[in-house]
């Protein structure tokens, strides 16, 4: 009688040892009571052997994640664990995106469709958003019939193409920031137990961990790689072409190096310039986003001065990148420093030049002639000479240093002589259309309609100096027709040009005072309008409704002027002959005025 519980004990105790499973027990004959002792002990052995396989399984991976410093390797490592210690199906991890304020699925381990990969999830929204917007832990047996959860039609139409049915996701948090959401899920109705919970838990507590240190390190080393990378563009001269290159290759995405007007210096990488181009506002970076991309502009700032702006689009932007971009602004302002002063520099040796050359070019001869050559020119050879002027005198500046880059870049000289800004350009295109490209290259320089005046010079100093004068007169000669901001040549101004090519000044100040001088002394006496009114009205063809229009007068006061006029002209002035010499010697005098 006493054998037969200790066989029975001995039974049950070989049984836990072995680890059997719940039938070997149950199929033992043993007495009810010892059985179910015996399971109880089974089942708190099981327990602690979960347990702590669970917790060698986090300290391995606690030990695996900080040893990375991949952040791509981080977050792989990430959820093939958490699919290996939960046992699920699958298992994957959302991100937030602070740019567009949403969460995107980042990696995945076990998931088979490409639109589930893609997946973007609104905060809030449905299991994964309200998980990112609580910063809580959430589980369901059965998805697709869980009311608790909003659901939408994208969101479950993802995860039924995936054919999801359990899921649960715990937040990856470190301190009060959240980096997203972690989850492990089954393609089954399957309950989570709470020891299953707080291992997912666990993990992601330890994976934001590494998250974050991963984040760092990545930021330290794209720091120091940066820096290094732009230190030796600028030390070997590569300017901005090479930093944009440079930073295109280390951050990806495209980069731009824009001037203080919003105009490319600059770029590296596919993507086009935004169309508004980007504007700083005060002092610090701004981000923004694009139709598909993100983008951050940078100021370039040196000396207490905006020199331009630094710009880098790519399809998402994080902090690292705005610092990265910051440190890049500061060596591409002593960058755009270092080209100013050359160029400065380069624009005064030649503008010194050019003031030699057309006011003294007899004085030194063979002097002039070896520096002229050592800025590229041969005075032996044909040039193009330019005038150009713009009436907003407070541009003059602008101009200058517009023709001086635009001078430099073709190999000839540009600066200041005469009131005028003068560009001397070795021979290529006609002087009409060599006038008209300046025009454009300035008027943009400047913001405001530029005029030119061009005349082709042959060979010697000579040459260049009679072409000089030529164009300062076809200069004036556009600024009296009232063409501002166009280009010409003195062959292309019809009367105007044969008559300064054929007469001195004082013979056309004569011809203007023998045919209009009455007139001009008039006006000058009187104050008057009469040289308007008779420009006007030639301008209107004559007709007198259409001059009285331009000059915003009435008719009866354009009659009375028009008496005045013939009484100070002759009364055939608006007639033949003598109405086409009064309208070009209208003309001379605002040329010559």
């Amino acid at each position: 009688m006493t054998d037969k519980p200790d066989q029975h004990t001995e039974a049950l105790l070989r049984l836990l040892r072995e680890g059997a499973d719940e039938d070997a027990f149950l199929g033992l004959g043993a007495p009810a009571p010892q059985v179910e002792d015996a399971l109880e002990v089974r089942a708190r052995l099981v327990a602690q052997s979960r347990r702590e396989a669970a917790l060698a399984a986090l300290y391995e991976t606690a030990g695996d994640l900080a040893s990375l410093r991949d952040l791509e390797e981080v977050l792989q490592a990430i959820v093939r664990r958490a699919r290996t210690l939960i046992g699920t199906d699958v298992a994957y991890l959302l991100l937030y995106d602070p740019e567009r304020g949403d969460t995107y699925v980042r990696v995945t381990d076990g998931i088979h469709t490409e639109a589930f990969k893609n997946g973007r999830l609104a905060v809030g929204a449905c299991l994964g958003g309200l998980i990112a917007e609580t910063a809580r832990p959430y589980h369901t047996a059965d998805y697709p019939n869980d009311a608790r959860f909003a659901h939408s039609d994208y969101v479950d139409g993802v995860v039924g193409a995936e054919g999801l049915v359990a899921i649960q996701g715990v937040p990856l948090k470190s301190g009060d920031q959240v980096y997203g959401v972690l989850f492990a899920a089954n393609r089954r109705v399957r309950p989570f137990a709470p020891e299953e919970v707080d291992l997912l838990i666990s993990l992601a507590n330890h994976a934001a961990l590494a998250i974050e240190n991963a984040t760092l390190f990545e930021e330290v080393q794209r720091a120091a790689t940066v820096h290094q990378r732009l230190t030796a563009v600028a030390l070997e001269g590569g300017g901005t072409a090479g930093l944009t290159s440079t930073l295109a290759e280390v951050l990806g995405g495209s980069v731009f190096v824009l001037d203080a007007h919003g105009r490319r210096l600059a770029a590296a990488g596919e993507a086009p310039l935004p169309d508004p181009v980007p504007r700083c506002k005060g002092n610090g970076s701004r981000r923004l986003a694009l139709d598909d991309d993100a983008a951050c502009v940078t100021p370039i700032v040196g000396g207490g001065e905006q020199l331009g702006t630094l710009l880098l689009v790519r399809h998402r932007l994080d902090a690292s990148d705005v610092q990265a971009l910051e440190r890049a602004a500061q060596i591409a302002a002593l960058m755009l420093l270092s080209e100013r002063t050359v160029a400065q520099a380069e624009q005064r040796l030649r503008g010194e030049i050019l003031d030699d050359l057309l006011g003294a070019p007899h004085r030194d001869p063979e002097g002039l002639r070896r520096r002229v050559a050592l800025v590229g020119l041969d005075l032996d050879r044909g040039h193009v000479v330019l005038a150009a002027r713009c009436r907003d005198g407070d541009r003059r500046r602008q101009v200058t240093d517009a023709a001086g880059r635009y001078a430099l870049r073709l190999g000839g000289l540009a600066g200041e002589y005469g009131g005028n800004t003068v560009v001397v350009l070795p021979g290529g295109p006609g002087a009409g259309e060599a006038a008209r490209a300046l025009t454009a290259v300035l008027t943009q320089g400047a913001g405001r309609p530029v005029t030119v005046g061009g005349e082709s010079a042959g060979p010697g100093a000579a040459a260049l100096v009679e072409a000089h004068r030529d164009a300062a007169r076809c200069l004036d000669v556009l600024f009296a027709l009232d063409r501002d901001g166009e280009g010409a040549c003195r062959d292309e101004l019809g009367i105007y040009g044969l008559l300064l090519s054929h007469a001195g000044r004082a013979e056309l100040n004569r011809f203007v005072e023998r045919t209009v001088g009455p007139l001009l002394a008039h006006d000058e006496a009187r104050g008057s309008e009469l040289a308007r009114t008779v420009l006007t009205y030639f301008g209107c063809d004559g007709s007198l409704a259409r001059t009285a229009g331009a000059l915003y007068v009435h008719v009866n006061t354009l009659y009375q002027r028009i008496d005045k006029v013939g009484a100070l002209l002759g009364a055939d002035w608006r007639h033949g002959d003598h109405a086409l010499q009064v309208h070009l010697a209208l003309k001379l005098h605002l040329t010559g005025s």
